[in-house]
């Protein structure tokens, strides 16, 4: 059934990396973006309270396949983005794409923060301001912490999702794992072995992250 790897493993293989790559980007940036809108949606400032609220809205209530598409587009309209090659895919349309999941998981780990931020207490908010501290200081030195500790298995299963909707990558010319996979399939005329693979993948993938999140809260929660 799968006799087919000895020839074209290598293109999984590039499919593996261009799909590690671009969740790897997509992840940091939803994080940081997801940081930022939480911050604003903390704000004094109601200007700033009604982009984030607006954002977040949009993000999530509009599919990520359109998301990307029109990033990408626009983007190949008005920036000159390098055509350089990485494992059989330019730039121009990796850095799209990637951003496009990390402008949109970025929505949903500020819903995730601010989750985690009502879930803590708010005389632990009251005993920083009690003890002189500003109330931007108590949250970054109170709250942030505790937050970021509680949300952390929320915060995994949206980066395990983040991870499987790079898939709609392909779409726009990404040759991640889903396309590659497809590409084999249309050559040997059969595509369940192919994408039977493609899921294997996934599903390894998934799981390591699972499991170093695991370890990850094992050593927080030892800490706090």
């Amino acid at each position: 059934m799968f006799s087919f790897l000895g020839k074209y493993w290598t293109l999984f293989l590039q499919g593996t990396v261009t799909t590690l790559l671009v969740s790897v980007i997509g992840v940091i940036t939803g994080f940081l973006l997801g940081l930022l809108l939480t911050m604003m949606r903390q704000s004094q400032n109601k200007i700033l309270r009604g982009i984030a609220t607006a954002y977040i809205a949009i993000m999530r209530g509009t599919p990520s396949m359109i998301q990307v598409m029109l990033l990408y587009y626009v983007l190949a309209t008005a920036l000159p983005l390098p055509q350089s090659q990485v494992m059989g895919t330019g730039l121009d349309r990796i850095i799209p794409g990637a951003l496009a999941l990390g402008l949109n998981s970025g929505a949903y780990v500020s819903e995730i923060f601010r989750s985690g931020i009502i879930s803590i207490p708010k005389g632990q908010t009251e005993a920083g301001l009690s003890l002189g501290l500003s109330r931007r200081d108590t949250f970054y030195s109170v709250v942030l912490p505790q937050m970021l500790h509680n949300t952390i298995p929320a915060l995994g299963n949206e980066f395990i999702t983040l991870i499987k909707e790079s898939s709609v990558l392909f779409y726009i010319g990404v040759n991640e794992v889903t396309a590659e996979a497809l590409g084999v399939g249309g050559t040997l005329y059969d595509y369940i072995p192919p994408l039977v693979v493609a899921a294997i993948i996934y599903f390894i993938i998934t799981q390591l992250l699972a499991w170093l999140l695991h370890l990850l809260e094992k050593h927080l929660s030892s800490k706090y």
